[in-house]
């Protein structure tokens, strides 16, 4: 083995926990990962053989051994064997963790496929079966005539038994349990790894289903950057209640360092419980603990901007704006028009078109060329749209992806207040505006611009912006005029499904998913964008219905909604959500993606022009 094929370093750090070390390190011994690892075990001068014990094993291979001085505490004795690892993620366990059959594989996959995943943790037992952590939950507690605000962390489903049902579902999660906590090692170094000022002692005492302070603190430092935790079900490990003293102060280092993490974290973090005065708990509205799905797309544009790359950092946020022109050259000039005078270069236009129209694809190419942040994507005669549209989320780049029709037309911070209410709303999944002509509570009841020429677009537009700018609706669906998808939600539960191709039923369909796999539908009620009506004649009332009939038929399939529910019945869609999402029912892969040229070209051929069925 290699060390750049190291996969997993396992560090442990002990002062005299001889008796707990052995067991932790024969388990892992046992239940040794299929991946290339290494196991670390840092010893602060133990006096109880542990020494002894270390050298037998690493002269036999089965892990390396670091002898530092008494003085050196956990926190820092965990940095340091960070800092010599080599694996591409860390688990760090305390002893007395035991892992159970294929403890490593749910972990170590999920931080390989999602990269705003930074730490991940499993199913943390107690020697009766009973639950210690399965997550942490951070609650607020109320100031009182004798004390002040208070914050802290209690396990999800404390003291349920270990088959406990609902702890089966992966959870995404502020913190995890930080005695045996798996976390990608570019993402530690990049905030500093574990702070020194907490977490200091070895073998610290803490209430059963309590946060450990170090791993709550490192936690949120991660979440900081916009990166997410956790919680894995699969993996199961058990921790073993070691000998306490029987001082009254036993929790006492224990409290010392959960003030210190309060006094850090009260007034910068969302809880996710509030704690009334009688001692009851509710879960905050929009709370960050929410269903994980683990993404099943790996996006072929390694760097996508506005996410994180190798070293840690975060690009620029950046979107990616798709149009479906078909073969619409008026309509599309209009809206390209408003794009590139309201949209900032730093993101992307990709213009998705047929081939089939020589003058639209003569006006697109020329767009291209001239600008640098246009690209072209060309299809074919049997390419039906909404894969022409899944292509185009395949090879975007930005971190939100933007689904608009060329009948629309946008006005000055349209995109930016789109991606301020995603960023600003963790559970957002899709974000869309406000309009003048939309079914539903996206449409505005009166608009006083002419909604024919335009005239007072503008000026109405920037009212609504001031006058509602960070507000937002949450509804059941949303249109796809103007849709925000965050590339997270794509990742997890793919594209549109083309069983729905023409618009009538596909973001109804896309809006389901997105509420089943966790993720909520967001209305920015500060952006307006304009929606133009249809050219007279395009689709006459006879075709819509039809179409609108067939395709509910394939909604209700899709659905199992009972046959004789007709078409304009009343349904309730929460009832459709219950069981979660199913990724054999409810995923859609994307259309495999053409091959993308990287620059404009000497001969003045576009940048990622590309052809169906290349």
């Amino acid at each position: 083995m290699s060390v750049q094929d190291t996969v997993l370093s396992i560090v442990i750090t002990s002062r005299n926990q001889l008796g707990a070390l052995k067991f932790s390190i024969l388990s892992l011994l046992d239940q040794q990962p299929d991946v290339f690892f290494e196991i670390i075990v840092v010893d602060c001068g133990s006096t109880d053989g542990s020494d002894q014990f270390l050298t037998e094993q690493a002269e036999k291979g089965a892990l390396r051994a670091i002898f530092a001085d008494r003085e050196k505490g956990r926190t820092a004795a965990r940095n340091l064997a960070a800092d010599a690892a080599f694996g591409r993620h860390m688990v760090f366990f305390d002893p007395g963790v035991l892992v159970a059959p294929n403890w490593w594989k749910s972990l170590v996959r999920s931080l390989d496929k999602d990269p705003r995943l930074a730490a991940v943790a499993g199913r943390l037992l107690l020697p009766d079966g009973n639950i210690d952590h399965a997550g942490l939950a951070l609650l607020h507690w109320p100031a009182t005539e004798s004390s002040r605000p208070k914050l802290s962390s209690r396990s999800v489903h404390a003291g349920r038994p270990g088959n406990y049902e609902n702890a089966n579902r992966p959870m995404t999660m502020q913190a995890v349990a930080g005695e045996a906590i798996m976390v990608r090692a570019t993402y530690f170094f990049a905030v500093g790894g574990f702070s020194a000022r907490v977490g200091r002692e070895h073998h610290q005492q803490r209430p059963d289903y309590m946060g450990d302070p170090a791993g709550l603190d490192l936690c949120l430092r991660l979440g900081t950057r916009g990166w997410s935790c956790a919680y894995q079900s699969e993996s199961i490990m058990t921790r073993l209640r070691l000998a306490r003293d029987n001082a009254v102060h036993r929790f006492e280092n224990y409290d010392r360092d959960m003030a210190i993490v309060e006094r850090t974290w009260l007034d910068r973090v969302k809880p996710d419980f509030l704690v009334n005065a009688r001692g009851g708990s509710s879960p905050v509205e929009n709370g960050p603990i929410k269903p994980y799905i683990e993404p099943a797309i790996t996006f072929q544009n390694a760097n996508i901007r506005g996410l994180t790359n190798p070293a840690g950092e975060i690009n620029k946020p950046a979107a990616s704006v798709i149009i479906n022109t078909q073969d619409d050259l008026e309509a599309t000039q209009v809206c390209v028009s408003a794009l590139l005078n309201n949209t900032d270069p730093c993101h992307e236009l990709l213009f998705v078109d047929s081939g089939s129209d020589l003058q639209m694809n003569e006006y697109l190419t020329k767009l291209s060329i001239e600008n640098d942040h246009c690209h072209l994507i060309l299809g074919g005669d049997e390419t039906s749209d909404s894969e022409l549209v899944n292509r185009a989320l395949n090879m975007s780049e930005g971190r939100h992806l933007v689904l608009l029709d060329r009948r629309t037309v946008v006005t000055r911070g349209w995109l930016e207040t789109l991606i301020g209410t995603a960023e600003m709303n963790p559970r957002a999944g899709l974000v869309g505006p406000v309009t003048n002509r939309m079914n539903g509570m996206q449409q505005i009841p009166a608009v006083n611009y002419d909604v024919k020429t335009r005239d007072g677009l503008k000026g109405f537009a920037f009212k609504e912006l001031m006058a509602h700018a960070s507000e937002h609706i949450r509804t059941m669906r949303l249109g796809g005029f103007c849709l925000l998808i965050k590339r997270e939600l794509l990742a997890r539960i793919g594209g549109l499904d083309h069983r729905f191709d023409g618009g009538f039923y596909e973001f109804n369909d896309y809006s389901m998913r997105a509420h089943m796999a966790g993720y909520e539908c967001l209305i920015a009620r500060g952006c307006y964008v304009h929606h133009q009506t249809n050219k007279p004649g395009s689709t006459n009332m006879e075709e819509r219905l039809l179409q609108l009939e067939i395709q509910w038929e394939v909604f209700k399939r899709k659905w199992d909604i009972p046959h004789s529910v007709n078409l304009n019945s009343q349904l309730d869609l929460s009832t459709l959500l219950v069981g979660g999402f199913d990724r054999n029912k409810h995923f859609q892969a994307l259309s495999i993606g053409p091959t993308i040229e990287d620059t404009k070209q000497p001969n003045n051929q576009p940048a990622r022009t590309v052809a169906a069925g290349t």
